[in-house]
């Protein structure tokens, strides 16, 4: 998207926009919520309905692994409509807006990769429906360039903040996207991004309303609650550099690994996605067979497994959770499925955090779940001041005592990340 400020807005134009994006962020705020919905409907009828009808107490072997092989045939089915399927997840978050008429290959593709199995997160699709819906509102209000344009940023503040909890991390999330993409001259930063903190803020009031629907809940970012931490001790901050560390080079290795295998493969699409979707199931009946633990963990973005995970005692079983989550992740963003990588960054990065605290002597749970996250969001987008703030957030009534932690880890996270694709750049 290019620079919204390449013809500077009157104060009038701006109030104007400004009005715009306040109303703008109810129905996107609606949008989002029926994406979610729709993609927990779809999870449900999957993995819940048609296993229940079948009378079956977990879903067999090869029903595992022809699931997302379905949903790999689906996504590329979308990518033969317009829009083709939406941006592929295996690159960065994009800010370019789709048409409507390419949203919808985009909503199916995310639909079918998010709902069958992939292990993905929302993110992306949410941003693209923001974005085209700003894109819409833009043009039906025949707003001038740089108007719209800023419209269009509006439209992906309110959608994104419905997951990343509310305006405040989904602004920074932005800020940082739209300043290391160079969308905004430094110099206008501020005042382009106003209308999307104030579009994300009336979002947020009308999402308050429509959270109840079924699978809304489920797929915003949060932490059940955590053991008390009542103060910083030396040892975790000591413990939180190495738990960082694993954590931001398993996501940023994973992620560089995809995107390496993506650009030499000579596969057809289809035959891509459809092997890429028998090899994550593969991996969930692995360790299934393994652990004797649900394919649910290895299977999905990760956010409603986070309970279980958090409560698991087992090193070995956490492990081979790290493994076969970590390649299952790699393997749905080198297929070309479609989704946001940050999700399951932060579930690879708590489960990082998880085995730290079994196997670290004098680690303890919470600070060493701050330390895993943290890392994994830096990692997946390369922002380590949203990384810092998203786990803030999620800490809850721990994040006054976790803060340095989830700073210090963010930034080690990051850092991982800027290491492993200066690698990847330099091959």
């Amino acid at each position: 998207m290019s620079t919204p400020a390449a013809s500077p807005l009157s104060p009038r134009e701006y109030l104007r926009v400004l009005a715009i994006a306040a109303l703008l962020g109810p129905p996107v705020a609606i949008l989002a919520a029926g994406l979610m919905a729709a993609i927990h409907g779809v999870t449900t009828l999957a993995w819940t309905d048609i296993p229940d009808a079948a009378g079956w107490s977990s879903p067999p072997a090869w029903y595992v692994l022809v699931v997302p092989v379905v949903g790999g045939a689906i996504v590329a089915l979308a990518l033969r409509m317009p829009g083709h399927g939406g941006h592929s997840a295996v690159g960065d978050l994009s800010m370019e807006p789709l048409p409507p008429l390419g949203l919808v290959s985009a909503m199916l593709a995310g639909l079918a990769s998010l709902g069958l199995g992939l292990v993905l997160g929302p993110e992306a699709p949410l941003l693209a429906l923001g974005l085209t819906a700003g894109l819409v509102a833009g043009k039906a209000l025949r707003a001038e360039e740089s108007a719209a344009k800023l419209i269009v940023m509006a439209g992906a503040f309110a959608s994104i903040s419905t997951v990343f909890g509310g305006p405040l991390p989904s602004a920074l999330l932005l800020f940082e996207l739209a300043a290391a993409h160079a969308v905004v001259p430094a110099a206008a930063l501020g005042r382009a991004l106003v209308p999307g903190f104030l579009a994300s803020g009336t979002a947020a009031l009308m999402f308050t309303g429509v959270d109840d629907w079924p699978g809304v809940k489920e797929t915003v970012l949060s932490l059940p609650p955590l053991p008390d931490y009542p103060t910083v001790q030396g040892v975790d901050v000591a413990w939180a550099v190495p738990v960082a560390l694993v954590a931001g080079l398993i996501v940023a290795g994973a992620r560089s690994g995809a995107r390496r295998a993506s650009e030499r493969t000579t596969l057809p699409p289809a035959l891509l996605l459809c092997g890429g979707g028998l090899a994550v199931g593969a991996l969930a009946v692995a360790f299934r067979e393994i652990t004797s633990q649900p394919v649910d963990l290895v299977l999905f973005s990760g956010e409603t497994s986070l309970g279980t995970i958090l409560g698991e005692t087992s090193a070995g079983v956490v492990v081979a959770l790290l493994i076969a989550k970590a390649l299952g992740y790699a393997i749905s963003l080198a297929a070309g499925f479609r989704g946001g990588p940050t999700f399951p960054a932060v579930t690879l990065g708590v489960i990082v955090g998880v085995l730290g605290a079994l196997v670290l002597p004098g680690l303890d749970l919470t600070p060493a779940v701050a330390a895993g996250l943290a890392a994994g969001a830096a990692a997946a987008l390369r922002l380590p001041i949203f990384g810092a703030l998203l786990t803030a957030l999620m800490m809850g009534s721990g994040a006054a005592q976790t803060v340095p932690i989830a700073v210090v880890g963010s930034v080690v996270g990051w850092l991982a990340a800027e290491a492993v694709n200066a690698r990847a750049s330099r091959r």
